[in-house]
């Protein structure tokens, strides 16, 4: 009796040493079984790859992933090409000169073709002891008559403002500074307003905003932009409609190689869709950008792939192309092009007949017959991106053959502008641009004649 209580004793202390020695090992195959799976974040070919010593320290749970790929439900198949049509562009003249040290930048023309909506920086009155930020002006002009009408003042952006054509207003981002210090440290808000033509009743639509740009589906129905971890859209009448879940963050997979600064996006509306192609530049730092399109109607995200990033993108205005000033990390930008129709993405040359290298850009816009682009930008020598005969100037290109043609090449007077800053009138007639000289700002006016007019 007495050896099978001893016996029973210890098989109960055997049990309990054997419970102490699992239960730790229960917990970690059940935690280990419970992790989440780590998301597909593939890094996009060129790019480096994050280390441990500069990936964010954030959990797999709320670690960015990258949008699916986008994909076109006509792809592979062709559609007939329009017939395109020939221009003949007048010498240009200058319609507008600015006060010393302002700078002009064009927006858009207005669908009377009459009009042309505007920014002035205002420079010449900036006081350098002045704790005040500079300032820009928002103003409609007509180059025929030189007529303006000032909508707006707000402190410099350099944010396009966009026209609401049933308000006969504009809509534009502004910056709210609530400290402005001489060494430069500032406390600021995003807005976003309209203003009917008086700048001191402009009203405010909305702040606290993590993006500035705005985007108008073409058309004017609907009104966008980004709001927190949402898409906020208003229609015509700026009347707010529902709004959709939209965190761009969990987007910004990228974090490893990128600009540390957080990501600035710029929209381009696709006519006829509630499709936005939603793109960034890659920053100080030029690691790359991000080019995504944007359901507006439903919030999905996909990656469009092109071999680089978007320095800028404008459809075509039947809806069916995206060109895309496509940038990288070898080379200034060239000029893409996506036929949405297809999903077909080339990269247009852009040479003149007898010229060797490639067209480089700084901005670009269509033509009425959306079948060529008229580009500012150099044509560079593979050879020699620094060449003396590099041709710097207006190159109209045919989107079909991928050639151009120098667009008035004699008038070596001008000095086309770099920056993004010219504008086609929607009836096809007449030019605007920007033409400074070494030490004034201005903007001339070309006129289009059309082949049958």
């Amino acid at each position: 009796m007495k050896k099978t209580r001893n016996t029973k004793g210890i098989l109960e202390a055997l049990l309990v040493v054997g419970l102490i020695l699992i239960i730790p090992l229960f917990f970690v195959f059940r935690t280990k079984a419970n992790a989440p799976a780590a998301p597909n974040t593939a890094v996009p070919a060129g790019m480096p790859v994050p280390t441990a010593a500069n990936a964010p320290e954030e959990s797999n749970a709320l670690k960015p992933k990258q949008p699916p790929a986008c994909t076109f439900p006509l792809a592979q198949t062709t559609t007939a090409e329009s017939t395109p049509e020939e221009y003949t562009f007048s010498e240009p003249q200058v319609v507008l000169t600015a006060p010393q040290g302002n700078i002009y930048h064009i927006a858009q023309w207005l669908p009377d073709n009459q009009q042309v909506l505007m920014t002035e920086e205002l420079f010449h009155n900036v006081d350098v002891g002045n704790d005040n930020p500079p300032q820009e002006s928002i103003s409609l002009y007509n180059p025929e008559t030189g007529e303006s009408k000032m909508y707006a003042i707000r402190d410099l952006t350099r944010e396009p403002p966009l026209w609401l054509p049933d308000l006969n207003a504009v809509a534009y981002s502004a910056i709210n500074y609530s400290i402005y210090k001489k060494n430069g440290i500032a406390k600021f808000t995003r807005q976003v307003l309209v203003s009917y033509g008086n700048p001191d009743t402009a009203q405010i639509l909305d702040d606290n905003l993590p993006q500035f740009p705005i985007a108008i589906k073409p058309g004017g129905s609907e009104m966008l932009y980004l709001s927190d971890k949402k898409i906020s859209k208003l229609d015509k009448s700026l009347k707010k409609l529902s709004s959709l879940s939209l965190d761009s963050a969990q987007w910004d997979y990228g974090k490893g190689w990128r600009d540390p600064n957080p990501v600035s996006y710029k929209m381009a509306w696709q006519p006829g869709t509630p499709l936005i192609f939603l793109y960034s530049d890659g920053g100080a730092m030029g690691g790359g950008g991000y080019t995504f399109i944007l359901n507006a109607d439903t919030g999905h995200v996909c990656e469009l792939d092109f071999g680089g990033w978007a320095s800028g993108a404008r459809w075509s205005s039947d809806g069916r192309y995206l060109a895309i000033g496509r940038a990288t990390t070898s080379h200034p930008s060239d000029l893409t092009l996506l036929d949405a129709t297809t999903g077909n993405i080339t990269t247009l040359r852009g040479t003149p007949q007898g010229i060797e290298g490639q067209l480089y850009l700084n901005d670009f816009i269509w033509a009425p017959d959306n079948h060529h682009l008229l580009a500012i930008g150099s044509v560079i020598s593979s050879q020699n991106f620094q060449s003396e005969n590099n041709i710097q100037g207006l190159y109209l290109v045919d989107i079909v053959s991928g050639q151009s043609v120098h667009v008035a090449p004699e008038h070596k007077s001008f000095i086309f502008s770099q920056d993004k800053n010219f504008a086609w009138s929607p009836d096809g007639s007449k030019l605007i641009i920007h033409c400074p000289t070494q030490t004034v700002d201005q903007i001339c006016l070309i006129s289009v004649q059309r082949a049958g007019q």
